[in-house]
C-alpha cells in the first residue's frame, strides 16, 4: 500500500492532521511529504465523503417524493369519502396505506 492509500486509511479511522504527522514520521517520512501527503489524503477523503452524500441524498429525496405523492394522493381520497363517496374512498385508503407503511417497514 502506498503512503498516500495509507494517509486516506489513517482519515476514515478518524485520525487527526497531527496523529497522522507522528504516524508518517514513524515510517521515516520527510516533513515536505508528509504535508503532500496530508493535503491529497484530505482531498480524496472529502472527495469520497461528498460522493457518499450525494448518493445518500439521491435515494432519500426519491422516497420522499414517493411517500409526498401517495400522501397526497390518499388526503384526495379522504376528501371524496366526506363528499359522499364512502366506498371509493375508504378502499382506495386502506390500499395507499398498506402501501406507505410496507414501505415504512421494509429497510
Amino acid at each position: 500500500m502506498n503512503l498516500l492509500d495509507y494517509c486516506v486509511s489513517l482519515r476514515h479511522q478518524g485520525l487527526n492532521k497531527n496523529e497522522i504527522k507522528t504516524k508518517l514520521k514513524e515510517k521515516d517520512v520527510d516533513s515536505i511529504q508528509i504535508e503532500h501527503y496530508l493535503k491529497k489524503s484530505d482531498e480524496i477523503y472529502l472527495n469520497q465523503l461528498i460522493n457518499n452524500k450525494q448518493k445518500q441524498k439521491s435515494k432519500t429525496s426519491l422516497d420522499r417524493n414517493i411517500k409526498t405523492v401517495l400522501l397526497i394522493l390518499s388526503l384526495s381520497l379522504l376528501v371524496l369519502a366526506f363528499y359522499g363517496y364512502a366506498t371509493i374512498g375508504l378502499i382506495g385508503l386502506f390500499a395507499i396505506w398498506s402501501i406507505v407503511g410496507y414501505g415504512s417497514y421494509r429497510k
